[in-house]
């Protein structure tokens, strides 16, 4: 789910209160943010880890699912300290670039986290989620249009290049992929 300011709306001075209301301290609400995120990543990367881990016997998954909810929790607390902290060296003013800027920033410094291995399918889920800001973005400004049930478009099409690939070009595939697209599908 996204939100979305109005696009011609100009605010000159926000108060760290509106990322962290709940504390006046920017150091202590990042660390805050950082465990709640932390755990319910941890939450969720449990089973995701677990389950193959049992169905496959694999060993090590304890140091995977600290490892993917150390990125979550620094990635959601890197986000809203480097807010405050840019909007202090901004004296206060909201300059449309401070989020965006702050994103880079807490996700430069969160993906240095994870392992090298999963940091494409990272990149791929993050141009996914960028892809559908934008093009909500574009509509509500009136360059784009909304698509009723677009998403199960862009899924078909997604499915349609992945299966090119599975048929014609394998090797561009990573091994596992292959292996589950065989495993569901069967061979070429």
């Amino acid at each position: 789910m996204t939100a979305q300011s109005k696009p011609n709306q100009i605010v000159e001075q926000i108060s760290c209160k509106v990322i962290h209301p709940w504390s006046k301290s920017c150091t202590l609400a990042a660390a805050q943010i950082w465990l709640q995120v932390f755990i319910a990543g941890f939450k969720l990367y449990a089973p995701l880890f677990l389950i193959p881990t049992i169905i496959f016997k694999r060993k090590g998954s304890l140091p995977e699912i600290i490892r993917s909810s150390t990125f979550l929790g620094t990635y959601a607390g890197a986000f809203g300290s480097a807010i405050c902290f840019f909007k202090y060296l901004a004296g206060g003013r909201d300059y449309k670039s401070i989020a965006a800027i702050s994103g880079f920033f807490a996700g430069l410094l969160s993906i240095l986290i994870e392992r090298k291995s999963r940091r494409s399918e990272l990149a791929l889920y993050c141009l996914n989620q960028t892809l559908e800001i934008m093009w909500k973005m574009a509509a509500t400004r009136g360059f784009a249009f909304y698509i009723k049930n677009g998403e199960v478009l862009v899924f078909m099409i997604a499915s349609a290049i992945l299966m090119y690939f599975f048929q014609h070009e394998p090797d561009s595939l990573r091994s596992n992929m292959n292996g589950l697209l065989k495993f569901f599908i069967g061979s070429n």
